[in-house]
């Protein structure tokens, strides 16, 4: 098993891709699942499996090698992002806020053991990033400060990648209202082609500069807060001509119909109910390079 990943767009190659059997208890970690269960209308697990075989099936159609965790029972494993993440050739093992998704890593164990063991590295105690707060972006490394990921996670990166451009950005966070909280950066910004993006800017505490420099007006789609909260930014690329986003995005798909990609619609409107989308439901391994 060989990795390589240097930005969000090239060519995907391998990915794992999460499960939604089994799943065990509900866990109402962020403000959006905790919303729905007191709603009674969490995602049952049929309708997950449903809306994640549907993104399988696109994957496979476009040639892409398509992993799966391996079932641990009574455990969520859906969103696969954040358990693990690949930067160039090394693959970095999530250290996560919650225990309880910490035991997720446990199912894509066999991957790893495939792997070249001086590929795989461990980040310190205390240096938290979840793979949903880290975007590649050539030789710039965008990693989210948010509840999930802090400056010590990002500071050994910088460290890790000394020649990169490791820019941390402080998100909004607030655990009482799911209209302002960012669970993630890729909930907020997200690269699409060779040098688009797709952008919430009330997502970022402070104002992004760097990221409104390097996507200024004519290279960005700027997205509302009812856009935020359906999750526009968390679509995802299969190539730089090629994105996948949820059939209900219909503003969005005209968006990236006008700048010539091509897009590929899944339902996956339940599944976004546990706070999570495309992006988050996929571990890419390895995009061409």
């Amino acid at each position: 098993m060989e990795f390589y990943l240097k930005d969000e767009t090239a060519p995907l190659e391998s990915v794992v891709l999460g499960i939604g059997v089994n799943r065990g208890a509900a866990r109402a970690i962020n403000p959006t699942i905790r919303k729905h269960l007191q709603n009674n209308s969490a995602p049952t697990e049929e309708a997950i499996i449903r809306e994640i075989k549907t993104f399988e099936e696109v994957l496979v159609q476009n040639g892409v090698q398509v992993l799966r965790p391996e079932d641990l029972s009574g455990t969520e494993q859906i969103f696969t992002r954040d358990i693990g993440f690949v930067i160039e050739d090394y693959y970095f093992v999530a250290n996560m806020k919650h225990a309880v998704r910490q035991e997720e890593i446990q199912g894509v164990d066999y991957i790893l053991q495939q792997a070249d063991s001086s590929k795989i590295v461990h980040l310190p105690e205390g240096a938290l990033a979840e793979g949903g707060d880290v975007l590649l972006h050539g030789d710039y490394l965008f990693v989210g400060i948010s509840d999930r990921t802090n400056h010590a996670g990002a500071a050994f990166l910088q460290e890790f990648f000394p020649g990169k451009t490791v820019v941390p950005l402080d998100l909004v966070v607030d655990q009482n209202d799911s209209d302002r909280n960012i669970l993630h950066l890729d909930c907020t910004f997200q690269p699409i082609g060779k040098d688009q993006a797709i952008f919430y800017r009330e997502g970022f505490l402070k104002r992004p500069d760097i990221l409104l420099d390097m996507f200024p007006e004519e290279r960005r789609i700027d997205v509302d807060q009812r856009e935020k909260n359906l999750m526009f930014p968390n679509v995802f690329s299969i190539s730089p001509a090629k994105v996948v986003i949820e059939r209900n995005f219909h503003r969005l798909k005209e968006e990236l119909q006008k700048r010539d990609f091509e897009v590929f619609e899944v339902d996956y409107a339940e599944t976004s109910k546990l706070s999570g989308l495309l992006r988050c439901s996929t571990m890419p391994l390895r995009r061409s390079k």
